[in-house]
């Protein structure tokens, strides 16, 4: 029987290599030729890409980079609202937390900060691939010196923040920072507006990420900008499906370990719903990708060592190339295919659904 399937997998093979050879012999064209209309050779994709890399980059060391984009919003100590009574399971209890006064990052980290930190330290680079609703040829539009920065790591993050003399926010003091003290469903209240941040879609006037600030509605009651859309962000926190319940009353840190980091925000990538200022969710430390970036923080009392990296060694002062193997195939995925496959590597770290 196997010698069987065998002869018939040959003459299955040898079949369409015919069918194949007859097809040129009377178009003289081989399938995937780049005159065909629309079609533009993978070779070709790949030169396009690390071409339109390269001239990003050159833009990024020539930017001059605003103090504006330094900016530190001041939250005052005091207590505030975490949680949502009516939201997902992982986002009870509504608690009452307190908070020593701290300062974060106005903006999100953008590009050209983030290479300044490459330029000193020799850290390595973000990994930009070519999925989700980004094919090779989008890449260079996400590397607007001026947006934020992705395809970074937990680790890439809390490095970067540490070398500003800074340090990633806790999932409270984020919370805090985008919703104020009480109740507050997006960083500008309570109206359901899709535009007034960079979300799926161009509604917002963005296809991918935005300038930082560039979309001024998406501002919280402190003056923290993009804390609904344009990127997802790391903080400190470990993880934990249970967190609001076991956490401290005053100045929580999260759990002292754990498997995967705390994500708050959503993307450019996201549905409104998803930028809730309670939507909780969860990765792996070492994953990168082009939707999620960081800001960071810094508070005058001393910080829990569980909050912190725990050893952040200097990187090889070899930078690997941002082009990476992904991007080559162009792959272009619909944004709901893409978010209903998030949302099975992030259960149990998404809220709704």
């Amino acid at each position: 029987m196997s010698r069987l399937l065998k002869w018939l997998y040959l003459a299955l093979v040898l079949a369409i290599v015919v069918i194949l050879q007859i097809g040129i012999s009377r178009t003289g064209k081989v399938p995937g030729d780049a005159d065909e209309a629309g079609y533009t050779p993978l070779a070709t994709k790949i030169k396009e890409a690390e071409q339109g890399m390269k001239a990003a980059e050159a833009q990024m060391a020539a930017v001059r980079i605003d103090p504006e984009y330094d900016r530190m919003a001041a939250i005052p100590g005091g207590p505030f609202l975490m949680g949502d009574a009516a939201g997902g399971a992982i986002e009870q209890p509504e608690r009452t937390i307190t908070l020593s006064a701290y300062r974060i990052d106005a903006y999100e980290t953008t590009f050209a900060h983030y290479y300044a930190f490459i330029v000193a330290t020799g850290h390595r680079k973000p990994r930009l691939a070519g999925y989700l609703a980004v094919d090779s040829g989008g890449l260079p539009f996400l590397m607007n010196p001026f947006n934020p920065v992705v395809g970074v790591s937990w680790a890439d993050a809390s490095s970067y923040c540490l070398w500003k003399g800074k340090r990633l926010p806790t999932e409270a003091e984020w919370e805090r920072a985008a919703k104020g003290t009480g109740r507050r469903a997006w960083a500008w209240g309570d109206e359901e507006r899709p535009s007034f941040a960079n979300l799926v879609g161009e509604e917002d006037g963005f296809r991918y990420t935005a300038p930082v600030g560039a979309v001024r509605r998406d501002r919280s009651p402190d003056g923290v900008y993009d804390m609904t859309g344009n990127a997802m962000e790391w903080v400190a926190d470990w993880f934990d499906e249970h967190a609001y319940a076991a956490m401290r009353a005053s100045d929580p840190a999260g759990p002292p370990t754990g498997d995967e980091r705390a994500i708050r925000g959503a993307s450019w990538n996201d549905a409104l719903e998803r930028g809730r200022t309670v939507t909780r969710f969860k990765m792996r430390p070492s994953y990168r990708d082009v939707t999620i970036g960081f800001r960071c923080a810094a508070s005058d009392r001393p910080f829990p060592g569980a909050a912190l990296p725990s050893a952040v060694s200097s990187s090889p002062k070899i930078a690997m190339n941002i082009f990476s193997l992904d991007t080559a195939w162009g792959l272009s995925y619909n944004a709901a295919v893409f978010s209903s496959f998030r949302r099975l590597v992030l259960r149990g770290g998404f809220s709704n659904g």
